[in-house]
């Protein structure tokens, strides 16, 4: 009986030092085991090709100027309208499915380089 408290004890203590925001298992191993991605399209409505981005993107070479719509599927990311995260600081976006990025105040064809903010969501933390 003792041990069993003591378990009990240890379980709240972390969860009061981790924070207030509780996770069940599966989400917690979905969290660590997706990689902060996009998966940006060079049309709206996700059409058109497609490219994967898995981290900082100083320059996105053939990709660069012609994205217009994008799928967030991990991690909170700032999207810049020069190279090497100059220029204009168009916006942050977390995940989400984003059919044309003017939406989000974003200009269409014109992001140029990418940075991860953050690898994981507010939500999620």
């Amino acid at each position: 009986m003792s041990k069993v408290m003591f378990v009990m004890a240890a379980l709240l203590l972390v969860g009061g030092l981790v924070g207030s925001t509780r996770v069940t298992a599966g989400e917690a191993r979905h969290a660590s085991s997706n990689p902060p991605q996009i998966i940006a399209f060079d049309n709206e409505n996700f059409m058109g090709d497609h490219t994967h981005i898995v981290g900082n993107m100083r320059d996105l070479g053939k990709w660069g100027n012609s994205i217009s719509s994008l799928i967030i599927l991990s991690g909170t990311w700032e999207f810049f309208d020069d190279e090497d995260f100059k220029g204009a600081k168009m916006g942050t976006l977390g995940p989400g499915m984003y059919t044309n990025v003017v939406n989000k105040g974003l200009k269409d064809n014109s992001i140029s380089s990418v940075r991860l903010a953050s690898p994981v969501s507010a939500s999620k933390r």
